[in-house]
């Protein structure tokens, strides 16, 4: 499995000692060895000796790699159908994400998308992105008007930098790389990441101000490939398969306490978490703000810019994704492939 990240980067964490987008892959490995007896091993490739986040998924296409740790927009550049999950508020709160996951129904409308288009989705750990800005900038942002001329650093998503087009903000691509010298320097006035990543690479450190934003997420995968899945023996792909089940419980079930306890985002997390100690201004938006967020990103106000992308990547797959986050059924985890 080839991983861009290093291990142990917190080593003295509370709850985990790998960086937070990697939360689940050494379970992933131990419960692949476990459920198939030894027959599969599986051998973590950290610091990004077998490629990239855009690169690995290629190769697992092409099944000259069997497995790789990449988020899903990173992953949608050679599996297209991945950019459904990006449009901003379409899933809406973590619950509705973990109700994908775990749904027979998005497994044979959006995963087999993935499947037919050469890699398939294990296990997802979702982060949801928040808006964060450089110290000493000279406003308090609430609201989609309080960004105004602002510079964002966007990534290669489709579905971000159509975001940043329509908010009233000036959309910068940055390298990650590069992205601590240029909230330090200026050159970029805020990011558009989860909370936790940020503080996995030390940009948490020029981060003054952060806005609970939430309309789209960091989802970070463990992706394998399609055309060596397939050839394994039926009772070695079912077995791998309740691995993979397995390791989407473990990451659903921490989820909550790690972003708390360890990364502390929360509003009731303890003064002794990472980002805690750091003292941010944090701005939690309340219910009436989020709606202006939500109303200036929504379909309906934007449908000439979201319908072509929605044709784009599966008007079907976009569709199913959103009624089934809006569900209001408890969460059930379910065998996605068969239950």
């Amino acid at each position: 499995m080839g991983i861009t990240e290093s291990s142990m980067r917190w080593p003295d964490g509370k709850l985990s000692t790998e960086q937070s987008n990697l939360t689940g892959v050494v379970e992933w490995k131990k419960n692949v060895e476990k459920h198939t007896e030894g027959k599969v091993y599986v051998d973590l490739q950290y610091g990004g000796v077998l490629g990239n986040q855009v690169d690995m998924p290629k190769k697992l296409q092409q099944a000259t790699l069997q497995a790789a740790h990449a988020s899903t927009q990173n992953a949608a550049a050679s599996a297209s159908v991945w950019n459904v999950l990006d449009f901003p508020y379409h899933i809406g709160p973590v619950d509705g994400f973990w109700r994908l996951l775990f749904s027979r129904e998005f497994n044979d409308v959006v995963r087999k998308k993935s499947e037919q288009q050469g890699i398939i989705l294990s296990v997802v750990f979702p982060q949801i992105r928040w808006i964060q800005l450089r110290r000493s900038l000279d406003r308090v942002v609430r609201l989609p008007e309080d960004i105004n001329g602002l510079k964002i650093r966007v990534t290669g998503s489709k579905l971000e930098q159509t975001a940043f087009k329509i908010l009233p903000a000036n959309a910068t691509p940055v390298a990650w790389g590069e992205t601590y010298n240029a909230l330090q320097d200026g050159a970029v006035d805020g990011i558009h990441v989860a909370p936790a990543p940020v503080a996995d690479v030390s940009i948490s450190e020029v981060v003054g101000q952060l806005v609970n934003t939430e309309f789209m997420y960091n989802s970070d995968g463990i992706y394998i490939s399609t055309r060596w899945f397939r050839r394994l023996p039926d009772i070695i792909q079912e077995q791998m398969m309740e691995a993979f089940y397995e390791t989407q419980v473990f990451q659903h079930n921490v989820y909550d306490q790690y972003l708390r306890y360890q990364w502390g985002i929360f509003q009731d997390s303890p003064k002794d978490t990472i980002w805690q100690k750091l003292e941010p201004n944090f701005v939690y938006l309340t219910p009436e703000e989020r709606a202006q967020w939500e109303d200036y990103l929504s379909y309906d106000r934007n449908k000439a810019i979201y319908d072509p992308l929605i044709e784009q990547y599966g008007k079907v797959e976009y569709e199913t994704t959103g009624r089934i986050a809006r569900e209001t059924s408890p969460i059930e985890m379910r065998r996605w492939w068969k239950d």
